[in-house]
């Protein structure tokens, strides 16, 4: 059960930071992207131009679809269609429903799709679930810098630590 809760590569870098030629190298071919806390703050709706930056380059090197728990629909749209990215919204991680539906849509082997996201019991839990590559980034502020210390994080993995150990 542990192998669920644990990131396949915990970066500690925020994910305008993750080098493309590294998952390039893992055979990664499509990025499934978590909205709020990792491509721009939850009380936000500007998107850092790091972030806008990493994503451009990553759009010419993998497929990319954002994958979201937030419940709005408006919201995630309107960041979709900025990014010129695919979206789910209301996809409710870590259940694997929505998720595999995008994944389902996007028609390309498990083995080179990774989850990339800020939560550990959404993001990498519904990552592992279905068995594709998850990456733990830190979550990012309203300037678009990671955040120094993260409580929800801390609390995640030590509830985690409780129920999974």
């Amino acid at each position: 059960m542990v192998s669920l809760i644990k990131a396949s590569w915990d970066s500690q870098l925020p994910i305008y930071k993750i080098p493309q030629n590294k998952l390039q190298r893992k055979g990664i071919k499509c990025l499934l992207l978590d909205v709020d806390g990792t491509i721009l703050n939850r009380n936000s709706t500007k998107i850092p131009d790091k972030v806008i930056n990493w994503i451009k380059k990553s759009k010419r090197l993998f497929s990319l679809y954002l994958i979201s728990n937030n419940p709005s629909e408006k919201r995630i749209s309107m960041i979709g269609k900025s990014l010129g990215i695919k979206y789910k919204f209301k996809a409710f991680k870590p259940s694997k429903k929505i998720t595999l539906e995008a994944i389902n849509e996007i028609n390309i082997d498990r083995k080179n799709i990774a989850i990339i996201g800020d939560r550990l019991l959404t993001d990498i839990f519904v990552g592992n679930k279905c068995k594709i590559y998850s990456i733990l980034v830190k979550k990012i502020n309203r300037e678009g810098k990671p955040v120094k210390f993260n409580l929800l994080l801390k609390f995640e993995k030590l509830i985690s630590f409780f129920i999974f150990k």
